[in-house]
């Protein structure tokens, strides 16, 4: 039997010395499955965006709702009344997703307690189980098992500037949610559209 051959059927391939096969003294010592866990964190670090699209807006919006407890469809809600989700809105001296006017913007800054921002995304991924076998001769095979559904979670962290621009727009939110929560210098009266 030729060593392709062999190889395709899952055996160890021989060769023939002195009559005797050379593989043949190669035991299997060990052989171990690896199950891959169902669950798995990733972290890693990004810059907070301060000129989102629309779509990166809501997450942003969630995230922020998420970490001052706050209803996320309420900051949504102020949100698109003030810019229609766009960093870039402008109404003369008001700036920004949340229209603020630079004197307001400051004093919000000044009352967030932490500059440091989170976000978490959760997805599944499908990986397999690998069987090792090891043998006497150093020899190492894997071979893929059954298939699994993994649950991933992306972990990433970063730092709000420490003067960002007015229309900074993950500043803006955090402003925004933090005065609806009732923790800022800046009230959630301030705003002519409610939360």
């Amino acid at each position: 039997m030729s060593a392709l051959v062999a190889v395709a059927q899952g055996q160890t391939p021989t060769t023939q010395t002195g009559g005797q096969p050379s593989g043949a003294a190669a035991k299997v010592t060990k052989t171990e499955t690896v199950v891959p866990p169902r669950r798995v964190v990733i972290r890693g670090k990004f810059k907070p965006w301060a000129r989102p699209s629309a779509r990166k807006v809501r997450t942003i919006i969630r995230a922020e709702a998420r970490r001052w407890r706050i209803s996320p469809s309420g900051l949504a809600r102020r949100v698109h009344c003030e810019s229609r989700f766009q960093w870039s809105a402008g109404n003369g001296l008001y700036q920004g997703l949340l229209q603020f006017a630079p004197s307001t913007f400051y004093r919000g800054l000044g009352s967030i307690r932490s500059r440091r921002v989170k976000l978490v995304r959760t997805g599944l991924r499908r990986v397999h189980e690998v069987t090792v076998t090891r043998y006497s001769d150093g020899r190492v095979v894997r071979k893929r098992g059954r298939a699994h559904r993994q649950k991933v979670v992306r972990v990433l962290t970063g730092t709000l500037p420490k003067r960002p621009a007015v229309t900074h727009a993950w500043a803006q939110l955090r402003i925004g949610a933090q005065a609806i929560r009732g923790v800022s210098a800046v009230r959630s009266s301030e705003w002519a559209c409610s939360a």
